[in-house]
């Protein structure tokens, strides 16, 4: 089970009680095990005029592990556009699925993106124009700060944040030493432990992607946070290693998703 860290406080009123639900469908969309109980928790909230709904149906369009999930999404985000002030995330999502790597979920966001246009009264148009070049990135130094991570996990971290930069069709991964460098990334473990809360074993990993415009220094700092849970009575301490791994490559994924929409903007 994971659950990417969030913390959010409201009074009791009918707005508050509106909210928390969001706030459950939200957290269902994003822990449940089930495809189909993740489905039906996008579903309601495709039909909820909130602006956090858009949000949540957004992320699980882009990072949903089941390609039924995301297509899904993808088709409410362009029905119901306008719960979304701007338009923009949205759209986003959308033209994000136009590049997934699941065929099936592409065309679902060719369908979306003609429908989300006909809905908000925009013309049809071609896919933005592709990048002449590849934007070169960097990954360089990958630190830990809680003096308990092992090499092997830094390696890890390393390769994850090239995995995903690689996963961008606008974006280079150059080598660390490269002096064309467009931006640099440092990596940075700052919190991992594994602890027992209640009936379960809980990892937890936080990390920072620090990013640098050579000379100029640093222009982003984006941070990412994850739990991984295992029921107390099912958890060995063989386990550790790789809850900890998990929870690392979700904390490295949110991070992400801040970074890749930086270096979409450059």
């Amino acid at each position: 089970m994971v659950l990417l860290l969030a913390v959010v406080g409201m009074a009791a009123t009918p707005l508050a009680r509106a909210a928390d639900t969001i706030g459950r469908l939200a957290e269902t969309l994003v822990r449940s095990r089930s495809f189909k109980v993740r489905v039906q928790a996008a579903a309601i909230l495709g039909r909820m005029r909130d602006p956090r709904a858009t949000l949540s149906l957004s992320s699980a369009a882009v990072s949903d592990p089941d390609p039924l999930v995301r297509g899904f999404c993808l088709r409410l985000l362009a029905k119901n556009p306008r719960t979304d002030p701007t338009g923009k995330l949205a759209e986003a999502a959308i033209r994000r699925g136009l590049s997934d790597r699941d065929a099936k979920v592409r065309a679902d966001a060719e369908v979306a993106l003609g429908e989300w246009q006909r809905v908000v009264g925009r013309p049809a148009s071609a896919r933005p124009p592709a990048r002449t070049a590849a934007l070169p990135v960097a990954v360089r130094d990958v630190g830990d700060r809680t003096g308990r991570a092992p090499p092997a996990l830094r390696e890890h971290m390393r390769a994850a944040i090239e995995g995903h930069l690689r996963s961008s069709s606008s974006v280079r991964v150059a080598a660390p030493t490269a002096p064309d460098a467009a931006f640099v990334v440092d990596a940075s473990i700052k919190r991992l432990e594994t602890t027992s809360h209640g009936p379960d074993v809980e990892a937890v990993c936080a990390v920072d992607l620090i990013v640098s415009r050579p000379p100029r220094g640093i222009v982003l700092i984006a941070s990412g946070e994850a739990l991984v849970q295992k029921p107390r009575l099912q958890f060995r301490p063989i386990m550790r290693a790789q809850m900890e791994e998990e929870a690392l490559d979700h904390a490295v994924k949110t991070a992400h998703e801040n970074l890749s929409r930086f270096l979409a903007e450059q």
